[in-house]
């Protein structure tokens, strides 16, 4: 028999919302995606099977609502949804202090923007595991796991994913090698 769901969100909300943050770079997105991934996990919650990861199937989820908001953001590209998107003022209790805290620290840090908006132009397949590893540090398993794909295809994706970023002409200019330098990047299991 499964836990109760709200014990599940306790545990894996801080999880979820960091990724959803750094998927979005921005705390009025990453808190849309992180509530509709708790809510599709908790409508899912009676059909989830008792011996499964949990962390790997709420972080599957969470990719979905993740990518559902890159196709979203490039449908307005495409359609100007500006009367839509006007109505975007949420009344959210939340920490006030925890979400000042992470947006001083993503403003502050022009690095990670700039990693960001690069890792942002490679293509998609590359995008997901590398956030997965390297932001949310999760290990080559469990990035395996919540993207359903083997190991060794994981390790691929993350080593292509790395070069390409190392090959970005406009992050090397921002940066020079001091982003790469930062920490050195090994792909191990």
């Amino acid at each position: 028999m499964n836990p109760p769901f709200s014990e599940i969100y306790e545990q894996y909300y801080d999880d979820v919302w960091r990724f959803q943050l750094h998927a979005a770079a921005d705390v009025p997105t990453a808190l849309e995606l992180t509530s509709l991934t708790f809510y599709r996990a908790c409508r899912a919650w009676p059909r989830f099977k008792p011996n499964a990861p949990v962390k790997a199937w709420l972080f599957q989820i969470a990719v979905n609502e993740w990518r559902r908001e890159l196709r979203r953001r490039k449908l307005a590209r495409i359609i100007p949804l500006s009367d839509v998107l006007k109505s975007d003022e949420r009344d959210v209790a939340l920490d006030q202090a925890e979400i000042a805290s992470v947006s001083d620290e993503i403003e502050r840090n022009e690095s990670y923007l700039m990693l960001h908006r690069a890792l942002m132009r490679l293509p998609q397949k590359y995008i997901t595991p590398i956030m997965l590893r390297y932001f949310e540090h999760l290990t080559i398993n469990e990035v395996a796991d919540i993207l359903g794909r083997p190991v060794g295809t994981v390790k691929s994706l993350v080593h292509r994913g790395l070069a390409k970023l190392q090959e970005d002409q406009g992050l090397r200019e921002a940066c020079g090698q001091s982003i790469f330098e930062v920490s050195t990047v090994t792909v191990e299991s």
